[in-house]
Formats: C-alpha cells, structure tokens, sequence
C-alpha cells in the first residue's frame, strides 16, 4: 500500500505515518516505480497503527514508550502473570492520574462558583443602586456606601443590604 492509503485508512496524515516510520513503529520497503522510489506498506501496518493508537488511548502511553514496549513484546512475548502485572501497574498510573484530575476540577468548580456569585453580587447592585448612590461598576464586588443617615423630618433611610451566598 502506498503512504497515502495508509494514512487514510488509519485515519492519520501522511507525516503522522512517517513519524510513526521514524520512531521505529511500523515499516515500510522501497518500490522502485520507474525513476521514481515509493515506500510500500505491508497491510499489517493497519493492525500495528490500531495498537499504537490503543496503547495511546487506554493505556496512556506515549509513542516513546510504546516503541520499546512494541519491541520488548516482539522479542519475548509476555506471560499471562507479566502483562497482568504489567496492566496492574499501568491502572495504579491512571488512578493517580484520575486524582490529579479530580483536583483539578474542584478547583475549577470552586472559582467558577465564586465567580458566579460575585457576578450576581455584582449584576443585584447595578440593577437597583442604593437611592443617592453613583452607579456601581459591576467588576467591583465590594459593598456600596451607606446613604448618610437623617434623624427628622422624612425618618431615617435604611442602608441596602446585600447578600452574600
């Protein structure tokens, strides 16, 4: 097959193929074409892309990581207590991973909730200012001014409270 089958049949780009090439991952021979040379890939590339991919995918694995562990495979196939060793290993990666992930989003939750709040705050006291007070400017979440307080004739006005959730 040529580079340009390959590539999309596996659903990559023609330079993804050759990276893979370059890494050692999958092989191709030399096909002279009149004065021209081709790379020719065996179809057996297709399955070896597929497990790359896999590897990337549900393992984790990086393509430097997945060079070595393709040819240590090649050389000495595993036994059923190594690989099963070896994917235990691999699950306590991933839930580490899945931890770090998880700290992350409580964080992310937690300012997006602050900001929504403030931005609340913020929209309630734009929309009905304390009487004699300037217009707010919606990024500044601290509290307005009391209204100087008269003690005859029209009563005391009352200073707006504003909620904090």
């Amino acid at each position: 097959m040529m580079i340009g089958e390959v590539a999309k049949i596996a659903g990559l780009s023609k330079d993804g193929i050759r990276h893979y090439e370059k890494l050692g991952l999958i092989t191709s021979t030399a096909r002279q074409a009149g004065s021209k040379v081709y790379r020719d890939y065996d179809a057996s590339v297709l399955h070896t892309i597929e497990q790359i991919r896999g590897a990337q995918h549900f393992l984790r694995l990086s393509l430097n990581e997945i060079g070595p562990l393709f040819k240590a495979l090649e050389d000495t196939p595993p036994t059923d207590a190594q690989r099963l060793e070896y994917l235990k290993e691999r699950l306590v990666v991933v839930r580490k991973q899945i931890l770090s992930l998880r700290e992350v989003e409580d964080h992310l939750s937690g300012k997006i909730s602050r900001l929504r709040k403030e931005l609340a705050r913020a929209r309630k006291l734009v929309a009905s200012p304390v009487a004699g007070s300037e217009c707010r400017d919606p990024g500044n979440t601290r509290p307005p001014k009391s209204p100087p307080r008269r003690t005859a004739g029209l009563g005391a006005y009352r200073s707006q409270q504003v909620q904090i959730d």
